[in-house]
């Protein structure tokens, strides 16, 4: 099945445009994309600017009905997080290998959405530049990787339970969040060790329980656990991590 390549802006792109202040990004725009957007040279077809169309109109729509553009508060912007991650993470544009990509992502977010982009996080370049502290990137990792599956009753409870500081921790370290099954098993842990000792209380025991299964995995593979192997490897680190905490004081 041919790939649909998406467009792409270079570092060098983004820098140039983070120099000038935001404006909306009209149609026309979307259409006509500047000569710095390009695309794979060959594998596959362009996208269609009508589906790029699409794309910017759902997008704006989640963005608008979590309070964009006048909402400043942390509620307005964890529910935009949280919607935009679902709605990513089910289109499927982004379900080919160039959603890995990290320049397709800076196009996302420094040129097509960026005036959202500069909503949820003001000009901070790494919310602009591809990778994983872009403003959409992370949220497409965050609904693609923790998605409980379309047959699950609560298909998106991890990307909507767990904390910003959690999802730091999981999907900003490689090791971990490069197996899709150690992260949802890590974030699970997380959601169980919040119901036991508090939400307020997760960042030190996350911060240790983190050490703990990056020290396990170098020894033993755990993303090829049973699933029940792994979810009593998890909950004992919290529950270990939860003991050094309260007892030293810090993670």
């Amino acid at each position: 099945m041919p790939i649909t390549l998406l467009p792409r802006l270079s570092a060098a792109a983004v820098d140039q445009l983070l120099s000038a202040p935001p404006g909306p990004a009209s149609t026309a725009g979307v259409i006509d994309l500047p000569d710095a957007i390009t695309y794979g040279a060959v594998g596959g077809s362009r996208l269609h600017g009508a589906d790029l169309i699409a794309l910017k109109e759902g997008v704006e729509k989640v963005a608008r009905e979590a309070g964009y553009p006048n909402a400043t508060t942390v509620a307005a912007r964890a529910t935009f997080d949280a919607a935009c991650a679902r709605h990513l993470a089910q289109l499927p544009i982004f379900q080919s290998g160039e959603a890995h990509r990290d320049d397709v992502w800076a196009f996302i977010a420094a040129y097509l959405f960026r005036p959202i982009t500069v909503w949820r996080y003001g000009e901070a370049p790494d919310r602009h530049h591809g990778g994983v502290r872009n403003t959409f990137q992370r949220l497409w990792m965050r609904g693609t990787v923790l998605d409980r599956g379309d047959g699950h009753s609560d298909r998106w409870g991890l990307v909507e339970g767990l904390t910003e500081d959690a999802f730091v921790a999981i999907l900003e370290r490689p090791a971990i969040a490069a197996s899709r099954t150690l992260s949802c098993a890590l974030a699970e842990g997380w959601l169980a060790a919040a119901s036991r000792y508090g939400r307020a209380a997760m960042q030190p025991v996350m911060r240790s329980a983190v050490i703990r299964i990056r020290m396990r995995n170098e020894i033993v593979a755990l993303g090829a656990l049973t699933p029940e192997d792994l979810r009593e490897v998890v909950d004992a680190v919290f529950v270990d991590a939860e003991a050094t905490v309260r007892r030293t004081g810090s993670g």
